[in-house]
């Protein structure tokens, strides 16, 4: 299977004729169907099937398991493919999962529908408003007309639209498609820039109409839930985790009727009526939600991503690609800087000598350190360069948007070397991934017009290294300079040279949707080090916000390392949908047959917060939320090895990258 519209591929394995079918057989919403008569469908990989008959979910598979269904009308959701993958057959059948591989089989040949619909989002237009905080909020009460649904369900990120872009202008101009839901909730906050900004993704979120008042609150049926202004941000953040929470919870009562770990955690802590809840009007829901206790909860959710907003009509434009991600917004100017990430003397002197140099950073740029954050994933929205976080630029974003889909299920990889002592980092980058077909080129020593014709193919990854001088990236016979290039085929790249941030910038400008950059020198050890940590984190399927999280956890490198553009871009899908490293620590093992560990878990576009995921380590079926907190883990050795036997996935052992196909489990 292929969706044309992401760029991603699933391999099926159904031998038999096929045909067209009609999406509208599917219970659920089907961009495209077709029918296959064989008696055996086979996945190359291990995916929790949820089961429904007649509507109602009936049973849900786990990996290690067989599961026999007699005679009936079934429909199976895929979970953890990179589409939304439907499967509709007569039993009797029988799927069986040996924790590598999933698949059904039938007494004889079936016809066996398949049902797909892309994960593939954008806005459906532009509102414009007057260039003003009560402008803005008008803008903001349209995001909400972007949720296809105002039920529990929204909590899936496939229910949950692009919000409409936003422009300034001197009438107001809202298209019937952005009509704001009638969902009689109200966010109340004084008309200030920063407080309209820093309560956009929870507006979003709860189809929420904002409005004037002296003091911050949310208004739904009749109640009112205050919001402390000393940061607003804090307490936003707070009743937007804990209704997205209970949305998870209560819509375990709907079609998902799946073994949550979160709903016995909550119903173990607090007083609550999933099933009673489920059936309210999302006003009433909330309403019911504000006298839920939020502290016994609040370790349950582990957010994903913070967007540092500067407070200026400017940041209007990106406002809805930060929404459209579920980022916590707030205004750098109300964070306690105390923590902030380090602006090493290094780092500034860079930008300082950018400023003086001809293509550099630009007289007017500043240095910006973000305070630190608890998310993975951090973005500066504003001017200036970040150090310890991602700077998105509308164009990257756009630059998504238009993205134009691939004739080929190949993934295109250019590595450049112009540096002989960095070849190693070239060695065994990418291609590590079953069933995936990748198409990598090693290129050494190009010359400044070879580079500027490479730039121009198109590229799943370019991926460059050797040096960056003031005067471009560095070739044998010269520089290139990026700020001279018209337009580069390249979706991705890497830049691992010193302080390439300007050039990555002027890769963005030129048609990439986002990159991974130096924001100071490195040396030729740290960078190839680095340099082959996050190759294969891309290459597990790892977003830029995971790669340079996770590169953060294994390696010293400060502020060297950040993201220029669209820090959600992917080079594949991970196996397991969502990225997952599992984090070990060996100086506090409880027994030579015991191994405990915990879960890093990423989300990536196709699998953003609110996704479900199973946990290869549990026997009971038990799924998680993908946002929430997964427990403390104490399995067997044995079990251990088991599960991990024919997989590949990543470890941080004591802080250290490891890979579970190299592993020594004795080590552990």
């Amino acid at each position: 299977m292929r969706d044309d519209i992401e760029d991603a591929v699933l391999r099926l394995d159904a031998d038999g004729p096929r045909a067209s079918a009609s999406a509208d057989a599917f219970t659920f919403p089907v961009e495209s169907a077709c029918r296959v008569r064989t008696d055996r469908v086979a996945f190359y990989q291990s995916f929790v099937l949820c089961v429904h008959e007649g509507g109602d979910l009936v049973e849900t598979t786990a990996p290690d398991e067989t599961v026999d269904l007699g005679p009936g009308t079934y429909e199976f959701q895929v979970t953890a493919a990179p589409m939304k993958l439907y499967l509709r057959a007569e039993g009797p059948l029988r799927v069986v999962d040996d924790g590598r591989r999933t698949e059904l089989s039938f007494d004889g040949d079936r016809d066996v529908s398949v049902g797909a619909r892309s994960f593939h989002i954008r806005p459906a237009g532009t509102v414009t408003v007057p260039e003003t905080p009560r402008g803005l909020m008008r803008a903001v009460s349209t995001f909400g007309s972007a949720l296809a649904t105002t039920s529990p369900e929204r909590s899936f990120p496939t229910l949950r639209g692009h919000p409409p872009l936003v422009a300034f202008g001197d009438e107001v101009a809202v298209p019937e498609f952005a009509e704001p839901p009638d969902t009689g909730v109200e966010v109340v906050v004084p008309d200030r820039w920063n407080d309209v900004y820093t309560v956009a993704t929870l507006a979003y979120y709860l189809g929420a109409t904002v409005v004037p008042g002296d003091e911050p609150a949310v208004c739904a049926a009749g109640r009112s839930y205050p919001l402390d202004a000393d940061p607003l941000f804090e307490s936003v953040q707070r009743l937007l985790e804990h209704a997205f929470l209970l949305d998870c919870v209560v819509r375990t009562e709907g079609f998902y009727d799946v073994d949550l770990h979160e709903r016995a955690a909550v119903e173990r802590r607090v007083d609550i009526d999933p099933e009673r809840l489920y059936d309210l009007p999302l006003d009433e829901r909330l309403a019911a939600y504000f006298d839920v206790p939020v502290d016994p909860l609040s370790d349950l959710v582990g957010w994903h991503l913070t967007a540092d907003v500067e407070p200026t009509p400017e940041s209007a434009e990106l406002l809805p690609f930060v929404v459209n991600d579920m980022a916590s917004v707030r205004d750098p100017s109300t964070v306690d800087h105390g923590d902030s990430a380090a602006g090493d003397d290094s780092i500034e002197s860079f930008f300082r000598a950018g400023s003086d140099a001809d293509g550099g950073a630009g007289a007017n740029e500043r240095v910006v350190s973000p305070a630190r954050t608890d998310t993975s994933g951090h973005v500066w929205v504003g001017d200036g360069y970040p150090t310890g976080a991602s700077k998105p630029t509308v164009d990257a974003y756009r630059h998504r948007l238009d993205q134009r889909a691939s004739d080929s299920a190949v993934i295109d990889v250019t590595v450049v070397c112009n540096e002989a002592s960095m070849r190693e980092e070239t060695e065994r980058l990418y291609g590590f991934r079953d069933h995936l077909e990748f198409d990598i080129d090693v290129e050494l020593d190009r010359s400044t017009d070879e580079l500027r014709a490479l730039l121009a193919e198109e590229h799943d990854l370019f991926h460059f290294v050797g040096h960056v001088d003031p005067e471009g990236m560095k070739c044998p016979d010269g520089h290139l300079d990026l700020h001279t290039l018209e337009s580069t085929g390249a979706k991705a790249f890497f830049l691992n040279a010193c302080s390439s941030y300007d050039q990555g910038m002027q890769l963005v400008r030129a048609g990439a949707i986002g990159g991974l950059v130096t924001t100071s020198d490195v040396g030729n050890i740290m960078a190839t080090n680095v340099g082959r940590t996050m190759a294969r984190l891309l290459d597990y399927g790892f977003d830029l916000h995971g790669v340079l999280d996770v590169a953060k956890r294994v390696h010293v490198v400060g502020g060297s390392y950040s993201v220029v553009g669209d820090a959600g871009v992917t080079l594949c899908q991970a196996n397991s949908g969502t990225p997952t490293a599992l984090v070990v620590n060996t100086h506090d093992q409880p027994a030579p047959d015991v191994v405990e560990f915990d879960h890093a878990v990423y989300t990536t576009r196709n699998f953003g917060v609110g996704s479900l995921l199973a946990d290869w380590f549990e026997e009971d079926g038990t799924q998680y939320v993908v946002g929430g907190v997964t427990p403390h883990h104490r399995v067997s050795r044995e079990q251990f090895e088991e599960v991990s036997e024919g997989r590949r996935y990543p470890l941080l052992v004591d802080l250290e990258l490891r890979w579970s196909d190299e592993l020594d489990f004795d080590s552990l």
